[in-house]
Parts: structure tokens; C-alpha cells; sequence
């Protein structure tokens, strides 16, 4: 064979193997979901005993929907449309709601729950429909079942823990009284992994004072806690009896200290109480005044521009459940069925765009990996607590 017949099929292949790599390179093109309008059906809370908190989640999710529409950042032509549906806390209501986004073909998934009951009344439901659910609000540890159940809410437990041994640490006190919800299984862990954490400090409990979710009177349960003399009180309630105990503590003249949850941590809250929230620190994963990332400053300034306050650690996982779902169908091509974005959705390693500076997702469960330990000023602004 002559030089000039080997250079020529030299280049022949060379040739080859570049047309070769280019289709291998056409045939992993980015996903293209089809152009359309996509529902996400929304079980909102904006009525009912937990309505300020149900706000705060449906505006986050609508700010979202705007902000994914605008930049058309699930692909070209493609929109979401929030689709609400109101259970105003309640489970019978939101199952009603969820099976009727299930007949309704156009909604391609469901977004709900702050409380944990509501959304375990959901799971039976939306897995025999095939239509996933992301969980916004609700804590008790197992609710997501992938693919078809996930959650984007930074669970508890890990924050407060923090919390517990950083007041244990900081204020050395000999005992605690606390409060706990005796119907709500959620703040009832969230109890004993804080006395766990006191204990193993040699903490010593004073007494342990159970109220219930409707409970509207801490009068006579302010007097019983105080009446063991302790260090610090602290409140493992849902919100509404949260606020209304440090309320009484205060107002029956204890002038010790106070913890709590982030239930204290919307802005409402704070409007109804007035200073006696002042100073009681709380755990929280994303806070208006003190998240610094750029994606949390873009949240704050688009969240008050559009609603005329600043946002709070609810309309922040509103917010991010939304992005949760455009992530899923952005991997996807052409019409996506609800089986396929069940499937993206359990398949997903981390909420690529968040507000917290990392959002891993494990077993369909997110882990906030940055939490912060917070209070109220007298004048109603929210700073990392220091003991003064």
C-alpha cells in the first residue's frame, strides 16, 4: 500500500470517528420537555387555626411559578400553573382536594401539608393515583415514600439539637421545665430529643407540662411551670399554644428564659405577641435578615416586592417545593407523564437551585445542612440569639 493510500485512510477514519462522536453527542442532548402549560395542584392552609403559616407557604409558591415562568427555566414554551385547592388544615378536605387534582389529567403533581396527620392521610391516596406529592410543611420523620412521596422540609430535629446544647452550653442551667403538645406526636419528639440533649449535660428536668392543640388559656399551666423554679422553660408546642404560653409566662411576671421552636418565627406571630417574644431563641433553617446566600437575597427582594413584606422559613419551603417539581421536569423529554416525574423526583440527589446554601435530598427527604438559632428584638427584627 503507498504512503499517499495509508494517509487517505488515515483521515477517512479520523473522519468517521468524528461523525461517530457527534451523533454519540446528539444522542445525549440536554432534556426538552415539551412546550405547554403544566398544573401543580397546591393544598393551600390560608384558612383554619394554621392560616398565618399557610400564607406564608402558598406566596412562596406562587413567587416560584412567576420566577420559573419568567425565565423559562424548565425550557422554552414551558409554564407551570398553580392550581389551589383549600383544606384549611383539615384531612377529610385535603383528601378531597388531592383526589380531585387526580381526575383532573392537566395537573402532573400536588404540593401540601403542614401538618403531619394531613399528609399521612395523602400517601395512601397519591401513590394509588400515581400522582407524586412533595411535601412543603408537614415534619414527622418517614413520611416520603419514593417516588410518588418527597419532602423539601429541613426536618427538625437536627436544629433543635443544635439548639438544646448550644443553650446548654451558653446558660448552664440545673433544670428545665418544659412544654409539650399531648396531641401532636411531632413536638412530642421534638421534646424528648431536647431533654435527651439536657439530661446527657445533667440537666435535671423540673416537670414536663402538657397542653393541647386547642388549648387557648396558659394561665393556670404558666403558674404550674413556674411553680417548679426553673432555670429555663422550654416550648414544644405547635404555634397558636406556643405564642400563647410565653404570652402568660411573661404576663405572670417570669422573667427567666424561654425557648423555643421556629413556630415563633413568623412575622404575625410576632405582630399578635409583641416583645414578650423578644430574646427567646429559636431554631431556624432561613431567615429574611440573616440568610446571606445570593439565591436567598434574590427570595427576600422578590418575595417583598411582590407581597410588600419580608419572607419567612414557610414561604420558603413553598418556594422551594415548586423548584423541587420545575428541577424533575426539566429532565425530561418531550410530555412528561406523572410516572415519569415520580420517577425524576425520587431520583433527585440534592434541590439543585435553594435558598439554604445546600439542599441534599435523601430517601426523597431533604437535609437543611445549614441551620441558624435566632430571636426577636423588641422591636420586631430577627438576629442570631446571643445571651444577654
Amino acid at each position: 500500500m503507498s504512503k499517499a493510500s495509508a494517509a487517505a485512510r488515515t483521515l477517512r477514519g479520523v473522519l468517521a470517528g468524528a461523525a461517530a462522536l457527534a451523533i454519540g453527542y446528539a444522542g445525549t442532548a440536554a432534556a426538552a420537555p415539551a412546550a405547554g402549560e403544566y398544573g401543580v395542584g397546591f393544598i393551600t392552609e390560608n384558612t383554619g387555626p394554621l392560616a398565618a403559616a399557610g400564607v406564608s407557604y402558598h406566596r412562596g409558591a406562587q413567587l416560584a411559578v412567576d420566577e420559573i415562568n419568567e425565565g423559562a427555566w424548565i425550557g422554552q414554551g414551558v409554564k407551570l400553573k398553580l392550581n389551589e385547592k383549600e383544606s384549611g388544615s383539615d384531612a377529610a378536605r385535603a383528601v378531597q382536594a388531592l383526589t380531585q387534582f387526580s381526575a383532573d389529567r392537566n395537573v402532573i403533581a400536588v404540593t401540601c401539608c403542614i401538618l403531619s396527620p394531613v399528609a399521612a392521610a395523602l400517601k395512601p391516596v397519591t401513590t394509588n393515583a400515581k400522582l407524586p406529592l412533595v411535601i412543603y410543611g408537614a415534619t414527622l420523620p418517614g413520611l416520603p415514600q419514593p417516588p410518588y412521596v418527597t419532602s423539601v422540609v429541613g426536618l427538625p430535629g437536627p436544629q433543635e439539637v443544635k439548639m438544646s446544647k448550644m443553650l446548654a452550653e451558653t446558660l448552664k442551667p440545673k433544670t428545665v421545665a418544659y412544654f409539650v403538645n399531648a396531641d401532636n406526636e411531632g413536638f412530642q419528639n421534638r421534646f424528648k430529643a431536647a431533654q435527651k440533649v439536657m439530661e446527657e449535660a445533667g440537666v435535671k428536668t423540673a416537670g414536663v407540662v402538657s397542653i393541647l392543640s386547642a388549648d387557648t388559656d396558659f394561665t393556670a399551666p404558666a403558674t404550674q411551670a413556674m411553680a417548679t423554679n426553673p432555670d429555663l422553660i422550654m416550648v414544644w408546642t405547635t404555634q397558636t399554644p406556643a405564642a400563647g404560653i410565653i404570652a402568660a409566662l411573661r404576663a405572670r411576671g417570669y422573667a427567666g428564659k424561654i425557648s423555643a421552636s421556629d413556630v415563633i418565627s413568623p412575622a404575625p406571630v410576632f405582630k399578635k405577641i409583641g416583645a414578650a417574644l423578644a430574646g427567646v431563641p429559636f431554631p431556624i433553617v432561613f431567615s429574611s435578615e440573616i440568610s446571606s446566600s445570593p439565591e436567598a437575597k434574590k427570595f427576600v427582594e422578590g418575595y417583598t416586592k411582590k407581597f410588600g413584606e419580608a419572607p419567612d422559613t414557610y414561604s420558603a419551603q413553598g418556594y422551594t417545593s415548586l423548584y423541587l417539581i420545575a428541577q424533575a421536569m426539566k429532565s425530561l423529554d418531550g410530555k412528561p407523564s406523572r410516572e415519569d416525574l415520580a420517577a425524576a423526583l425520587g431520583k433527585a440527589s440534592a434541590v439543585e437551585y435553594n435558598i439554604y446554601g445546600g439542599l441534599p435530598m435523601v430517601n426523597g427527604q431533604a437535609e437543611v445542612q445549614n441551620s441558624l438559632v435566632a430571636a426577636w428584638t423588641a422591636d420586631g427584627k430577627v438576629v442570631r440569639w446571643e445571651n444577654k
